[in-house]
């Protein structure tokens, strides 16, 4: 049986799906129709931003 070693967190973050580094000052969501929020604000965020937040599903087209 083969042994794995495990990852550091830059050979996590260049695995694709990784969220990477990120500067900016992220607000809480969650986005949505019917949240606190709306998709309008998700849609003005940082992209790295767009990644950490939670969002609903009816914010992207179709349904």
């Amino acid at each position: 049986m083969k042994k794995s070693k495990k990852l550091n967190r830059v050979s996590l973050e260049k695995i694709n799906g990784g969220i990477g580094a990120c500067n900016e000052n992220c607000p809480d969501g969650p986005y949505g129709p019917n949240e606190q929020k709306s998709c309008g604000e998700y849609f003005g965020l940082p992209e790295c931003c767009k990644k950490r937040v939670l969002v609903s599903y009816e914010c992207f087209e179709p349904f």
